[in-house]
């Protein structure tokens, strides 16, 4: 097999697009299910490291993506990929050489507002991205959000073109002249398989001669109530499934559906070891036990079986499984070919057959406001993909001409509404900015709640509530993801019983939930919500099922690594220094991630000057103000509590303890933000620069928290008498004029002052200067780590 199945070797359209990458276009890659997008984009760091931010619409995705990643191996050893999301915190300040994210921490990290990382570290994630090939895969997750969901989309490509940042989106499922469109506004190389020289693909090829997908409807009918309503009746759906002799996958529209039939599957009779459900809504050990089973039966090399799986869009992209039949219910035409992508999937090694059906019902019960067959979706989205059903086999151009007529539910208003959202990305830049000065990432993630996830959990009548106890002692309950927009909702129906979990000012509190943000555990009482072994998470009145676990699990957690482990023990104020300057001067001043991103950041930003030159300056500045990072530890003060912490520390200056559990209680960074500015107009930088001058010393200053404004520290900087020595070993260090070593006190009298708010720069998103700011404040925010860690962080930086 072609792929990642074999010996990873390219096929015709893979290799063209790892050409194309190469070169640093930007790519908008339009190609079936199952024939290998993520390989195509992410092979060639086989050949060299590539820092990559690998980003999905949904946590469930990332798993197999992070697989298929990880098959690949240079120089004989795996490229390792980590999983960043709400759920699974793998990555340390995206210093991996692969993240494999989703979208929501994407969108807030590029304003350099991290969702699950610490916000301190906002101008750390938002370099970490500048950096990196940012991928956004399986997009038509993401278009059916909101209007202003896909405008900050877009911004965030547009964001990233006008820096010269390479950017790689993904889907099956984009109408021609959308894509078309998207392609040439936002200077994306637009690339179709199947089309222009890829028409002999040898994947295209093989699925197309041995893949043969059937499309039939099954029509659902309603049936008298008591009462005199009508409902649903869905014994033909159950029927068909309890009577599929091979494998058989259901998508559901919603959790509650795919709920509903397991109960009357297991009501009719069936034999529950034939059911799997999987879905967002369970709790992580839970849900990672039935992703295993729905690999194992599922998944490619499995056994034949007549197992059901019920699920819905967690398995509907980036699952790589497949069965004879699958059954979905009603849904826009790029989310119905996606499910149908997971039958007969295994084309490569001979034919396959497969039968995809869809689910329809009459005009009522498919648009009923709470119950209906389309929810969550769009109706007129919905009623155009079913009205445009193709008949006959699903090839790949006929795949195609259905996404063509019902896209957006019709071609003339999808296109308009695309056009809309590219006009408005301005509305996203605003967002940015309102949302970094209010230092609040929920600014951006609540528009896209209905994927942006919190994590939910609940308690019963009988369950001691000493939470906060509980919490202090190191545990937490186990949770199930829902989706923001969900969490607000079981907040109004608890009625004032529910409780949050939250992280504020270095503390988790359990409170009254007044209100859900990102990062929040929900806990709510039994008697809106339960668990169930099987079917995760319900809502609803838990004594009408027997299966009913009225509290979740309350578990010791293991306590995370150290994020940076310290073997440097004691170091001299100006050892550590100094290995801070060199940290800085190595990422920004030697070729490598660092200095690459600035370049083309540089060009496109100035494209009339020398690139080179300014990066050059940049580098002089970045490694000088970096010699200031610590200056607030020059303070007696601070030098007398440290060596009461360790009076072993060698004689002068300290820089470091060897007892890094105990804190010295005194802000050390505010000082050298002024310093930093005397010291650059001392040597002699002319006044042009003096706005960059501010943005990097800015960033020197936050290296510890990017929400810190020195103008508003209340701090009292009182230098020890080696304070005046330590500067001038900095400005030796960088070879500054033996005049400017001289007048070393002025530099220690600026950083006794505290700036006027006017001289601290704002370097909102929308600053130009924005982008170097993230840059220069990782490089030297990672060379402090680093330095500290005694061990190389970032082994990809040097090379692309």
């Amino acid at each position: 097999m072609i792929g990642y199945e074999t010996d990873l070797t390219p096929t015709r359209f893979q290799a063209q697009a790892q050409e194309k990458l190469k070169k640093g276009n930007s790519l908008l890659l339009v190609a079936p299910t199952g024939l290998g997008k993520t390989f195509a984009v992410t092979a060639d760091i086989r050949d060299a490291p590539r820092k990559t931010v690998y980003s999905v619409p949904l946590r469930a995705l990332g798993h197999d993506i992070r697989k298929e990643i990880s098959a690949l191996k240079r120089d004989e050893k795996p490229i390792r990929a980590v999983i960043h999301h709400g759920d699974v915190q793998e990555s340390v300040l995206f210093s991996e050489e692969v993240v494999v994210t989703t979208y929501d921490q994407v969108v807030c990290g590029v304003p350099g507002l991290p969702l699950s990382l610490p916000l301190k570290a906002g101008h750390a994630v938002a370099g970490a991205l500048l950096m990196s090939r940012l991928i956004l895969d399986e997009v038509h997750l993401a278009w059916g959000i909101s209007e202003q969901a896909l405008s900050i989309l877009l911004a965030i490509i547009d964001f990233r073109r006008r820096l010269g940042l390479q950017t790689v989106v993904l889907t099956a499922t984009l109408q021609k002249e959308v894509a078309q469109q998207i392609a040439e506004r936002l200077s994306l190389e637009l690339m179709v398989v199947g089309s222009d020289d890829t028409t002999d693909d040898e994947g295209l090829q093989l699925r197309e001669s041995n893949r043969k997908v059937e499309v039939s409807t099954l029509e659902l009918k309603t049936t008298q109530k008591t009462g005199g309503k009508k409902q649903l009746d869905y014994k033909p759906l159950d029927d068909r499934l309890k009577l599929c002799t091979s494998k058989c996958i259901y998508f559901a529209n919603t959790v509650e559906r795919l709920q509903e039939t397991y109960d009357r599957l297991i009501a009719g009779g069936i034999d529950p070891d034939r059911i799997i459900v999987l879905h967002n809504r369970m709790p992580r050990n839970w849900r990672t036990e039935a992703e295993e089973k729905v690999h194992q039966c599922f998944g490619k090399g499995s056994p034949n079986g007549s197992w059901i799986l019920l699920t819905n869009q967690v398995a509907e992209a980036g699952l790589n499984i497949s069965a004879p039949q699958v059954i979905s219910d009603p849904a826009p035409v790029d989310t119905l070919v996606q499910r149908a992508g997971r039958c007969a999937r295994w084309f490569r090694k001979g034919e396959t057959k497969g039968e995809f059906v869809v689910i329809t019902a009459p005009k009522a019960e498919m648009e009923e406001r709470k119950h209906g067959l389309e929810l969550p979706y769009r109706p007129d989205f919905v009623r155009a993909a079913i009205k445009s059903l193709p008949n006959g086999l699903l090839s790949w151009a006929v795949e195609q001409e259905w996404i063509n007529k019902a896209w957006g539910g019709d071609p003339k208003k999808a296109k308009k509404s695309v056009e809309r959202s590219l006009n408005e990305t301005t509305f996203a830049l605003n967002l940015f900015d309102r949302a970094a000065q209010q230092h609040s990432p929920g600014e951006i993630a609540s528009i896209f709640r209905e994927i942006v996830s919190v994590e939910a959990a609940v308690y019963g009548p009988s369950l001691d509530h000493n939470w906060q106890n509980m919490l202090d002692e190191g545990q937490r309950p186990e949770t199930s993801s829902i989706s923001l927009g969900r969490a607000w909702s079981l907040l109004r129906e608890a009625r004032g019983k529910a409780k949050v979990i939250r992280y504020e000012e270095g503390e988790t509190k359990i409170k009254p939930a007044d209100y859900v943000q990102t990062g929040d555990v929900v806990i709510v009482p039994s008697t809106i919500a339960y668990l169930h072994r099987v079917k995760g998470l319900c809502f609803g009145d838990s004594s009408q099922d027997n299966g009913a676990i009225l509290s979740s699990e309350w578990r010791p957690i293991s306590k995370r690594e150290q994020t940076y482990p310290q073997k440097r023990g004691r170091q001299t104020l100006l050892e550590h220094t100094k290995g801070v300057m060199r940290g800085t001067y190595e990422r920004l001043g030697s070729d490598g991630a660092y200095r690459r991103a600035l370049a083309k950041i540089i060009q496109t930003l100035e494209p009339q000057k020398d690139s080179e030159e300014v990066v050059n300056a940049i580098a002089q500045i970045a490694t000088l103000v970096a010699g200031f990072h610590d200056l607030g530890k020059a303070d007696w003060k601070w030098q007398v509590r440290a060596r009461e912490i360790d009076p072993e520390c060698p004689v002068g200056l300290i820089g470091r303890t060897a007892k890094r559990a105990e804190h010295i209680g005194l802000p050390h960074t505010p000082p050298g933000y002024l310093a930093c500015l005397r010291a650059c107009e001392l040597i002699g930088f002319p006044p042009s620069v003096n706005y960059l001058i501010r943005a990097i010393a800015l960033a020197s200053a936050r290296h510890h928290s990017s929400l810190l404004n020195p103008a508003t520290v209340n701090y009292e900087f009182d230098p020890s008498p080696m304070a005046s020595d330590f500067i001038t070993s900095v400005l030796q260090e960088v070879n500054v004029s033996t005049e400017a070593k001289e007048r070393a006190k002025e530099i220690l009298e600026a950083g006794k002052q505290k700036p006027a708010n006017v001289v601290v720069p704002l370097l909102l998103p929308n600053d130009d200067l924005f982008p170097i700011y993230a840059l220069v404040g990782r490089a030297i925010l990672m060379a402090d780590r680093e330095d500290a860690a005694g061990r190389e962080l970032e082994q990809w930086r040097v090379t692309l």
